[in-house]
């Protein structure tokens, strides 16, 4: 006989702190009575098997530990190096995967990697990676440990996910916990249940094949979030963060009803409104045009989505390395909606957003949001700002602050009606606000 544990619930695991927290597994025996006591009250919840499974809900306290957690039925399991804190869930494509260090092929380390490496001794910051596995169905556990960190084990965290924990942690000194579930290459469709694409109308029209591809539809849907999300959704945690969109380049006019989906269906799954930030693509040369710019645009929108932040990245974009090496400021302005909106801290954390424009003769004036204390140009002038007049051509455009909006004209257009800033794959603009975050790309327009 044997009682067995989900791979999350292990030593070095981090618990979500003052929470009722779920403690659960599986045993051969039926209808077992087992025992469950987390060490920092040493209380006893006692629960009954079920089918083989049973759940016991712990109360944890603040912040602290190490502590033990201790399952007795049948045959005991200690857990041990058990810390209480917060815990957030990392999710996207390669460039959340992307590590610390050198270690993959593909993959060149992030900037200042040998030093990064040196310096991660942080016994309170724990990375759970889950490994890549795909399913056609929902699965009960997940592959992975617990991985305190280390200078050894740093190397093959997840880089954003990492810089995200180390600044939550160098702000708020409470231990840290991260699942890590990401996969390179992946598109946003196969993180989602099929359940809840197939409800949403323009999802399901856009997506679901007919004929001979129907089958197809029903295999990749849904793969990863049934082996590497739903297995951890017992698992509290305080909110999750994002990095993918370049896979659903193709998908753009789709992208912002995906996401929105794909939030709404995950707090279902865990059963609370939790927080959600995610990063906006870098630039970087796709050699088609505008398909990088469009995903730019739909996660702009996706802001609309209640809890939800992004990271603006279009000022550490590499656009040769389709996986820039700049993952701390990633990580970091990541971290900057949670200390704000999470963690009561006072920080900025967003860079200029569009808000309105109006039309002042031969000029089109833009306002913005989070630039109240003023915006600030880096470089000689204003790049990557476009205007259009009635014809709907686009011609680069000069541009000026004043009183904290940004002017637009172009002496060749005499009635102008729509503004583009930065909106190409490439462009890599020279807008901030007075707390260095940078602008992120809009446009005015909804021409197709």
């Amino acid at each position: 006989g044997k009682i067995i544990l989900p791979s999350i619930i292990t030593n070095n695991m981090v618990l979500q702190q003052k929470q009722v927290v779920s403690i659960w597994g599986w045993t051969t025996e039926v209808g077992e009575q087992i025992k469950v006591c987390g060490s920092w009250n040493n209380d006893t919840v006692t629960v009954k098997a079920r089918m083989g499974v049973f759940e016991a809900q712990l109360q944890t306290p603040g912040y602290g530990g190490p502590y033990t957690v201790k399952i007795m039925g049948h045959e005991n399991h200690t857990i041990k190096n058990v810390m209480i804190g917060e815990v957030w869930l990392a999710s996207g494509q390669s460039n959340m995967f992307m590590p610390v260090d050198s270690v993959l092929k593909r993959f060149q380390g992030v900037v200042n990697y040998k030093e990064e490496i040196k310096a991660a001794n942080y016994p309170n910051i724990r990375m759970f990676t889950v490994s890549r596995i795909y399913s056609e169905h929902p699965q009960d556990n997940g592959l992975g440990d617990w991985k305190v960190c280390t200078s050894e084990n740093v190397k093959s965290f997840s880089a954003t996910a990492y810089f995200f924990a180390k600044s939550l942690y160098g702000n708020l000194d409470i231990p840290i916990g991260i699942i890590s579930s990401s996969w390179g290459g992946s598109n946003a469709k196969w993180w989602i249940r099929e359940e809840a694409l197939s409800k949403n109308k323009t999802l399901n029209d856009y997506y679901k094949p007919t004929g001979e591809q129907a089958n197809k539809w029903q295999i990749k849907t849904g793969g990863l979030f049934n082996a590497m999300i739903h297995p951890f959704s017992n698992y509290n945690i305080k909110g999750a963060i994002w990095y993918q969109g370049e896979s659903n380049r193709n998908d753009a006019v789709v992208y912002k009803d995906l996401m929105t989906a794909l939030i709404g269906d995950w707090r279902t799954v865990w059963g609370y409104d939790f927080p959600f930030y995610f990063t906006q693509i870098a630039p970087y040369d796709y050699k088609k045009g505008l398909s990088g710019a469009y995903i730019r645009e739909a996660q702009l929108k996706t802001l609309s989505v209640p809890l939800t932040g992004m990271a603006v990245t279009n000022d550490v974009g590499d656009l040769e390395n389709i996986h820039p090496l700049r993952k701390q400021q990633v990580g970091e302005r990541l971290a900057l909606w949670a200390l704000a909106k999470d963690y009561n801290q006072d920080v900025a954390f967003s860079g200029p957003l569009y808000r309105s424009m109006s039309v002042e003769g031969k000029q089109i004036v833009i306002d913005f949001d989070y630039a109240e204390a003023g915006l600030v140009l880096k470089g000689q002038s204003l790049t990557d700002f476009e205007i259009a007049g009635e014809d709907r051509v686009f011609y680069p455009a000069q541009a000026k602050i004043k009183d904290n909006k940004v002017i637009v004209f172009n002496s060749r257009i005499k009635n102008p009606v729509a503004v583009r800033f930065a909106f190409s794959d490439t462009a890599q603009p020279n807008l901030y606000n007075q707390s260095g975050l940078p602008a992120s790309a809009f446009r005015t327009d909804d021409w197709k």
